[in-house]
């Protein structure tokens, strides 16, 4: 049987697609759904693999390895299965792709003082993109379903978009609802895994301090301010 990916592909207008995308991910059998999102990340994982510095093996590599594998059994499906890459990079930044790519840079790393626990957030947060389908929206929403959705030409198509649009899309795309749901389902994965969850108000704490540096511009720009996170980050975990 084709996949509904190949289907979604075939349809004309970004707000068609994303309204097929929805409904696909409610009735196609879930195997499907997260084998077409595997496909799309896979390829683009390798685009940024391929743009990017990459981390050495060493401290920060196995660090997002151990907080990973504490975080993995604890998401509503064992289907969903998720890579962590370290990149090393003077822009703080962490973003994932469809399929349970994630990648996180050395500087947020090294912001996080390497707190283990703070780490389980940041990788927490961008797993949840993923698991609220927020990442394959994404790709969506932005028409590239309809070109890479033909076989043979996904990392093409892929590549194409990300030197087009550079990574910075990657990590600046969300809707801020999107950003605050994703943030409470981070804290219900750490606490689950027994990370501390209250170390993301102090993860935002230190990020405040940069909302108006220009390295940050682009972040800031279009997640919701950090006062107002952590405030619902508050409320999220009075109810834990």
């Amino acid at each position: 049987m084709a996949s509904f990916f190949y289907n979604l592909g075939k349809l004309a207008g970004p707000k068609i697609r994303k309204a097929q995308w929805a409904w696909a991910a409610a009735t196609a059998p879930q195997d499907e759904v997260i084998e077409a999102e595997y496909r799309v990340g896979a390829e683009m994982a390798q685009q940024v693999r391929t743009m990017s510095r990459l981390c050495p093996e060493g401290e920060y590599t196995e660090l997002l390895r151990t907080v990973g594998e504490r975080l993995g059994p604890f998401v509503n499906s064992p289907l969903r299965k998720f890579t962590y890459t370290c990149l090393d990079s003077e822009t703080p930044q962490a973003f994932c792709l469809p399929g349970g790519f994630i990648f996180v840079s050395d500087s947020i790393i090294e912001l996080c003082d390497g707190d283990k626990n703070m780490v389980a957030f940041v990788c927490a947060h961008e797993m949840a993109h993923v698991i609220e389908g927020h990442a394959m929206e994404r790709m969506v929403t932005h028409s590239i379903i309809t070109a890479a959705a033909r076989p043979g030409v996904v990392g093409h198509v892929a590549g194409g978009m990300l030197q087009k649009m550079g990574i910075s899309f990657l990590q600046n795309a969300y809707s801020q609802d999107n950003e605050y749901h994703a943030d409470a389902l981070a804290l219900r994965l750490t606490a689950a895994a027994g990370f501390d969850p209250k170390v993301a108000l102090k993860l935002f704490d230190k990020l405040m301090e940069f909302e108006h540096k220009p390295l940050w511009g682009s972040y800031f720009s279009t997640h919701p301010p950090c006062r107002s996170r952590i405030e619902r980050l508050q409320n999220n975990l009075d109810s834990l």
